[in-house]
């Protein structure tokens, strides 16, 4: 049995391997050992993000039975490239290398768990700050975004843990459905919608459907696309005939491999082979082999490969909580589909 990661260096030391990443002027030697300072620091927060999991599981189960709750480590090569992209960051401020993820049905239900959790007594990991991307403070990102994030620091019952942050992300089908496209676009095609870098005019797209979207579920509007229904519905109209973006959306697909199916909670490893579309989900005994899998993985450095750790509940939500993965953007292909066939040409 692989034994549970703990912090190995100081933050300042993990502060100093930030920058010398971002800023790339190292020697191949010191440039590995930074890594290798980052991974271990990414890795360790295995454990305070299953401590809180735990809770929000309990506490979304509570508020509807079929939420689906899973959790993640944040991929190695994703916090490389965002220190090179912002070479004055820290790891040691990134709220969610650890990430637990809630999707519900309704946007009542997101409300309903993020007051619970918010204001949870005698919790000694707390919640430190609400990033409430539904509503009116600060409302929906201007790429269409939208959810609800809740920062954790962990200080429950290993110091050595303790300052730890886990990110919680809360969001409806609907907000997931969105989400799942964008990241469906860059994994497949090499894009940053993400990070909003790209086609204007596709992301005018997806900015477009999420305020349609936000408009449903009676939430605040995207910044830039507030006009009436009818207006919206025409300029998407336009930029779908241009772009075709539902017809791309269709067309990557994931073959899948064989993994258990069994309803216990599984410490998984998925790894997806872009060029291919192929996807390997891998059931580890603990969360520790897991660990020590995506090491390995993320070691190759073959930027055709994708891989992530993830711990869910029930196995058979996998696809639910990623279907980025699976190149799975149904809800969101329909949604857009059935309000475009629906409309009223001007």
């Amino acid at each position: 049995m692989v034994a549970r990661v703990v912090p190995e260096y100081s933050k300042s030391a993990v502060g100093r391997a930030s920058k010398l990443v971002g800023k790339g002027k190292g020697t191949p030697e010191q440039l590995a050992e930074a890594r290798a300072v980052l991974s271990n620091f990414r890795s360790a927060h295995a454990f305070p993000l299953n401590a809180v999991t735990v809770t929000v599981r309990q506490k979304a189960l509570a508020v509807n039975p079929n939420a689906v709750v899973a959790q993640r480590l944040k991929r190695l090569p994703t916090i490389l490239d965002k220190l090179v992209r912002i070479p004055t960051m820290s790891v040691t401020t990134m709220h969610d290398l650890g990430g637990c993820r809630v999707v519900f049905e309704s946007v009542k239900e997101v409300e309903q768990l993020v007051e619970v959790l918010r204001d949870l007594p005698r919790s000694r990991n707390r919640v430190t700050r609400v990033y409430d991307y539904l509503h009116d403070d600060p409302g929906p990102k201007r790429s269409g975004y939208r959810g609800v994030h809740l920062a954790y620091e962990y200080g429950a019952s290993k110091p050595e843990y303790h300052g730890l942050r886990i990110e919680l992300q809360v969001r409806t089908q609907l907000q997931h459905a969105w989400a799942t496209a964008v990241e469906t676009m860059d994994l497949f095609s090499g894009s940053e919608l993400k990070y909003s870098k790209g086609e204007d005019d596709v992301i005018r797209f997806f900015a477009l459907v999420s305020s349609l979207m936000a408009i449903e579920e009676g939430t605040a509007p995207v910044p830039g696309a507030e006009s009436p229904v009818p207006e919206l519905l025409e300029e998407l109209a336009g930029l779908e005939e241009r772009l075709g973006i539902v017809g791309r959306l269709r067309g990557y697909a994931a073959i899948v491999g064989d993994h258990a199916t069994s309803d216990r909670r599984n410490a998984l490893t998925l790894e997806l082979r872009r060029a291919a579309g192929e996807l390997t989900v891998s059931v580890h005994e603990t969360m520790a082999e897991a660990e020590a899998r995506l090491t390995e993985l993320e070691a190759l450095n073959d930027d055709d490969l994708d891989a992530v750790l993830v711990n869910i509940a029930r196995i058979s939500q996998l696809q639910a909580a990623y279907p980025n993965y699976y190149a799975d953007t149904s809800m969101f292909t329909d949604f857009v589909e059935s309000r475009l066939n629906a409309r009223v040409p001007a």
